[in-house]
């Protein structure tokens, strides 16, 4: 019975999400610049990997980037790694990457907590590792996405630095947000809020090849 309300209660929470992502988005699919004649990477910025190795967004040129800016204690960040998880599983890594950024360490977010939380991912259900975030429902996100044998977070994590430079340039409106860059690093499309694995889909379709 308590797994039926959980999961009754979970998917309450997706429902209320999806309804006030339509309303809170904001796309922008006018910028596909990816015939023009310019060679500079547009939104060009550095963030760092778990590792504490240095990555641009210009490494990718050529290729079609999802960022995904998104926190360890935001709950509706639940839902939108299970849909990245989707997308990254349907396309080709030689088209498509995806790049998810911690954004709240200014708020005392840690390496340590990251890893936690993907172990909590990653972990076939039931497990330890979920109990550390159980407010966040983790387990019955699987349960409700058919993926009690846990995520493969195959996709790129990093992380802003201790003062959200990145936080307060792209997601002002808090997280998640996603932002979809083309080949040449012009923003094609983005959205505050949960943004169905769907309406990325359909996004990514109208740019890719």
């Amino acid at each position: 019975m308590i797994v039926i309300q959980n999961t009754l209660k979970l998917s309450t929470i997706i429902l209320i999400i999806l309804l006030s992502s339509l309303l809170s988005g904001c796309t922008d699919n006018s910028s596909d610049n990816s015939n023009s004649n310019t060679t500079e990477y547009t939104e060009n910025f550095s963030f760092l990997l778990l590792n504490g190795e240095e990555k641009h967004t210009s490494d990718f040129a050529g290729k079609i980037v999802i960022i995904d800016f998104t926190g360890v204690n935001c709950p509706y960040c639940v839902p939108q790694t299970f849909a990245l998880e989707k997308i990254y599983n349907a396309y080709s890594i030689d088209k498509l990457v995806i790049i998810s950024i911690y954004s709240w360490m200014f708020q005392g977010e840690t390496i340590q907590d990251i890893e936690n939380l993907n172990k909590a991912y990653q972990c076939k259900s039931p497990c330890a590792d979920e109990e550390k975030f159980s407010y966040l429902q983790i387990r019955e996100a699987k349960a409700y996405y058919g993926k009690q044998e846990g995520l493969e977070l195959k996709w790129i994590i990093g992380v802003d630095d201790n003062v959200g430079t990145l936080y307060n340039k792209y997601p002002k409106v808090g997280i998640p947000y996603i932002l979809i860059l083309d080949k040449k690093g012009n923003i094609y499309y983005s959205n505050a809020g949960y943004t169905d694995n769907s309406i990325i889909i359909t996004e990514l379709n109208k740019i890719i090849e």
